[in-house]
């Protein structure tokens, strides 16, 4: 079926870490079953990286439209310089 992915911008200050929730990043597909929509990073971030919250750290490939919405998915901004902006896909 058809899927659709809702994004907004999220602003994370340098140095620090902000948590992707539902209102950042959604996916829709019809069916109700958000823990079995997954999010496959083919391309992370440059200046930073998307971490599971239990593992501080360690850079995670994948998570669920359920991670986002228990808000354990966040973006940490690991360098010390101050960029304009930020992507992964």
């Amino acid at each position: 079926g058809d899927i659709a992915v809702f994004m907004k911008l999220l602003r994370v200050p340098k140095g620090d870490r902000s948590y992707i929730t539902t209102d950042v990043l959604s996916a829709l597909d019809g069916t109700d079953k958000p823990e079995e929509l997954l999010y496959v990073i083919t391309s992370p971030p440059q200046y930073g990286q998307i971490e599971n919250i239990s593992y501080p750290g360690i850079p995670i490939t994948s998570f669920s439209q359920m991670d986002v919405a228990q808000k354990i998915v966040c973006y940490v901004h690991n360098t010390k310089t101050v960029v304009r902006e930020d992507t992964f896909r």
